[in-house]
This record gives C-alpha cells, structure tokens and sequence, in this order.
C-alpha cells in the first residue's frame, strides 16, 4: 500500500500472537496462513453478506521484505488516521453473560465525556463502586472481585504492551474493542479500566491490586493521555513531544525489532522537516538510536534527550554514552517527567543548543559546549533503591540518616541544613505530573510537613484526613488537610530519588544524580541543557563520556555565585561525547 485510497476502509487491529507457530488458512482468491489469534478474530468480525475493505498488519505488510517495511512504516500514522473506524480485538475470554451485561449497564449509565481528561470528570464514582464492590463485603465482594479480575485480565493481553498499538490507537478517528463477547467504544473501554484502576488502588493498595500490577497498567495511562492531547491539539503546540512519548513507550511496551521502539512512534515527530526520521530496517540497532537521539537535539536545539541516556553502573553499554537505549526500561526517573521538554529548570539559561558539527569520522561522536563548574569530592553512601508507595514519607527518604552523612562530611565554604538536603532529594518536586510544580516548591513548608508527618498520619487513622473539605471544618482539622495535601505529593515526588546518590562537590554544592557516578566526575553546564551533567573525562583519547543529568541545588536557574567564575555562552568550552 504505497499511497492511500480516498474509499472508507476499516482497520481490524488484531496484533501478533504469542502463538504464531500455530497457522489456520483463510481464503479469498487463495490462500493466507494465518495465526489462530487472527483466525478466531476473523470468525467473530465476518459479515458474509457484507463486503468489507480492511487493512490487517499480519496480511497486508510483507514483514520479509525490508524495503516494503520501510515504505508501509513511514506512512503507517496516516493509514491509521483516515481509517473509518479502528477495530481492537483483545481476544476470548471466560467472561460470564451477567458480568458482560452488568459492565456495559455501567458504561451506558455513567457521564462520559471523551474530550475531558479528568478521572472525576469522567464517569460517576458510585456506578464504578457498585461495579467492582468497592469497600463490599460477602457476596457483593466476590461478585466485585470477580469483575476485577475480568478487567485485569483484559489489561494482561500483549495489546496492550505492543509498541505499535500507541501510534494506531492515538491518531484512529474512532475505535471499538471486541473482548470476547463484550464490543465497546474504545475511549469509553480505556476509561472504565482507567476508573477501575484508581478505585481498586483505593480499595486495596497498590500491593494487592490486580490491575495496578497488570502488564498493561501504564500503558493504558500512556494511551489515555497522548490520545486526549491529539484530539485536542494540544500536540501540534507541544515541542518535545517526540522524546516525550519514546521515554512513555521505554520500558512499558514490546517490540519484536529493537528498531520499532522507534519508528513505531513516528506519528508523534515534532522534529523539523530536515530532521525527520526515514525507516531503515537495514540498519544497526546503535545507527537507529543514535540518528534518532542527534535529530532530535538538533531539531529541537536541546539536549533534553540526555535525560533519556541513563546507564547501567558500569556504563556498559554498545552504545555511545549520550544515546539512548530505547529498548529498556530508564533505571531511575528522569528530571524531566511526563513531559521531557516541561521543566522550568533552565541551567543552561535557555540558550540554545549550538548545532555542532560532528567531529571528525566519528558519526558516533557529539559536539556540545559548555562550562565545567565542578568535581563531585563525596557522595553519600544512603541508596534508595525501590519506591514503596505504602511507606511513610521519613522512610522513603531517610533525611535523618542523609543529615547524619552531611555533618560527617564538612566542607568549609557551606553548611548543609535539612531543608537544603531535602530540597535537594525531592529535586523540588520535578517527579510531579504537573512540571510546574518545582517552580513554586517552598523549602520551608516541605520542611514543616515533613517533620509534621507523624501528627499527619495518626490525623489519617483518626479520619480527619484525607475526608473532603466540610463546612464543620475547624481551623486546626482544615489546616491539617491542608498539610496532608501537601505531604501525599511529597511522597509522589520522591519517587525521583530511586536509583540515586546525593553528592557533594568540591566548591560545596548539593546534588542528586543516577548512583552511576563517581568521586572525580565533573559537573558542567552545557549549553542546550536544563540541568547540569555529569561528566567522565576518557584518558586515552581527550574525549568524554555522559554519564547522567542531575540537579544541583543553587545551580538549576542559571544563577550567578559570588566568588565563582562566572559563565558565558562567549567563552564555552568544548567537549566530544563518545
């Protein structure tokens, strides 16, 4: 299919099985072998009276033939886009008729309205509750139980988890899933599991949750919020969107070809013309990545892409140290969450990128520019190395044993006081959905609520909070639901210190950054960063290795610090990434 028909045509996206070996023919004017997956979704779509045109990936793509792949793949966004309509098929199910029923009496009772994004806006909380048994007992329980696992399951399919499914479903015009016997508009489907998923966390936590621990989990949340933003334009406005949505996809979807991680989301370039990316399945894997990573810093003359660089410890790795591995999972949040190009840090003073040219023979190298302004001389032996959202704020972030570390480490240009360490460990707030949260973080509220948490948590037990506002309200309870707001997003935000150290640099300054670093490594301001990086000097051959972004307190605004040299964009250095 080299170019598109102007006749309606539907889309039966029925993804590749895990049971592939197992074929079934279908005939038309000959014969196709196809997985048995495909076949049963066949048997439940055909209309014998009614022709139908359709595109089907398994059929209509020859996957052996790579130039074919690469001429389908670059027009897959819009094959998908002027669809009539998307058709999903999750496959069977044990699902009982009265469950079936009691779900779709659900949907068609609840407020859904497609183009709002809030899950309180979006459907009523009591039919859902109902639904699923929220807080039962007994009977209802089991009943409600059983939903749950009827839901969960379906959000276990490998659609779910398929690197293509985000661009197909995203740009469809208008979609259903067929689940067995259950058939549904695919943005009111995505939004019961979405709405399912919250109460069940509520219910139960996120330990005992089916649906939180199901393998599609984040990337129904993924799917809900990019296709909300392009059916209201908020896309064509986003720059950064690109490496927003390939940092989405690391880690929560799967691709057969490493090479999909990227191409499969091409739908959502924002890079410039001269900068777009052409599918070539016959390149390597570290060509794809890296071609993907220099149009992206040059197009958006950013190295926000940095962010997604991030290294196993021992930097181990076939690729150059400032290319992504789109292929695995980040091993820690970024600086830069749900919006790669969102943060209101600015390092670097938004000055741009320079777009260098590339030194030497080396395609694999990067030019950047900038100011070394330190060396890291201690990091703090305290690791954090998972999130448990069941802990307490004091445990998840152990200040004491972080202050304990700092007075044992004295330096003599500067103190470190708690509420600088703790300023430093929650990276004032760049973890929180909304990124413009760390420009109003208070270091002296953080600092009250968090010594304030015990009263907080025995305020919890007693009911007072997290209960809705009320009328009744005293000052003291209102105060303390204040205090609790603020505490719950503490505890989301310090989600950020996973997988990191605090640091200490020679000139006394404050950081946090990927536990890959070392004592030695340099701390620079590039240009075209908002944060500073990490640095690791090659000895044999004067070039560099990136080792990770990180936030340094005191240094994330483009400040200027008395008795330090000062930097210009005039007088930068330059350094070659290997």
């Amino acid at each position: 299919m080299s170019e598109l028909d102007t006749e309606a045509y539907q889309i039966h996206f029925i993804p590749f099985a895990s049971d592939n070996p197992d074929k079934r023919p279908v005939a038309n004017t000959g014969i196709a072998y196809v997985t048995k997956h495909l076949h049963a979704a066949l048997l439940e779509l055909q209309q014998p009276a009614v022709p139908r045109l359709v595109w089907i990936d398994q059929l209509c793509i020859d996957q052996a033939n790579l130039q074919e792949r690469n001429e389908q793949v670059s027009i897959m966004a819009d094959i998908y886009r002027r669809a009539e309509r998307t058709v999903v098929w999750l496959g069977e199910t044990m699902m009982l008729d009265d469950d079936r029923k009691a779900i779709v009496n659900a949907t068609e009772r609840m407020n859904f309205r497609p183009i709002e994004r809030e899950w309180s806006e979006l459907r009523d909380q009591d039919i859902i509750k109902n639904l699923i048994g929220f807080k039962a007992e007994g009977e209802s329980s089991e009943l409600g139980q059983r939903r749950r696992q009827v839901l969960a399951d379906a959000l276990n399919r490998p659609w779910f988890t398929r690197a293509w499914v985000f661009q197909e479903v995203v740009v469809a015009k208008t979609g259903i899933v067929l689940y067995g016997s259950l058939e549904m508009d695919m943005d009111i489907f995505i939004n019961l599991l979405d709405g399912v998923c919250e109460l069940d966390l509520q219910d139960v936590g996120a330990a005992k949750s089916m649906m939180h621990s199901s393998k599609g989990y984040r990337p129904m949340f993924a799917i809900r919020e990019a296709r909300y933003a392009s059916r209201n334009g908020i896309s064509s406005a986003s720059k950064g969107r690109f490496l927003s949505t390939l940092w989405q996809a690391m880690g929560n979807v799967d691709a057969t070809n490493p090479r999909d991680k990227v191409y499969a989301f091409l739908a959502f370039s924002d890079l410039e013309a001269e900068s777009q990316i052409s599918p070539s399945y016959e390149l390597p894997i570290r060509s794809v990545y890296a071609d993907a990573t220099l149009k992206s810093i040059r197009s958006l003359r950013s190295l926000d892409a940095l962010e997604l660089a991030l290294k196993d410890r021992d930097l181990s790795t076939d690729l150059p140290s400032w290319v992504p591995d789109f292929s695995r999972p980040l091993p820690s949040l970024p600086f830069m969450t749900h919006n790669v190009s969102g943060s209101n840090f600015r390092a670097s003073r938004k000055i741009p990128y320079p777009n260098l040219t590339r030194p030497g023979q080396d395609k694999h190298a990067l030019a950047v520019q900038g100011h070394i302004i330190s060396t890291i001389s201690s990091i703090c032996p305290v690791s954090f190395p998972t999130f448990d959202p069941s802990q307490t704020l004091h445990e998840l972030l152990k200040l004491d044993e972080m202050a304990s570390w700092a007075m044992m480490c004295p330096h003599p240009k500067k103190k470190f006081p708690h509420d600088h360490i703790l300023r430093t460990l929650l990276a004032e707030g760049a973890a929180a959905d909304d990124t413009s949260n760390n420009e109003d973080y208070d270091s002296t509220i953080a600092l009250q609520v968090y010594q304030d948490g015990p009263t907080l948590l025995e305020a919890c037990r007693a009911g007072h909070v997290p209960a809705p506002n009320h009328a009744s309200d005293t000052p003291s309870v209102r105060a303390l639901k204040v205090q609790y707001r603020y505490y719950s997003w503490m505890k989301r935000v310090s989600e950020i210190v996973v997988r990191k150290r605090v640091f200490v640099t020679e000139d006394g300054d404050l950081g946090l950054a990927y536990e890959a670093i070392r004592e030695g490594d340099q701390v620079a301001v590039l240009l075209g960063s908002r944060t500073p990086t990490v640095l690791r000097k090659v000895e044999d051959d004067g070039q560099w290795r990136f080792v990770a972004q990180c936030y340094l307190n005191g240094w994330m605004r483009g400040e200027v610090h008395e008795g330090r040299r000062e930097w210009t964009e005039e007088r930068a250095e330059s350094f070659v990434l290997s």
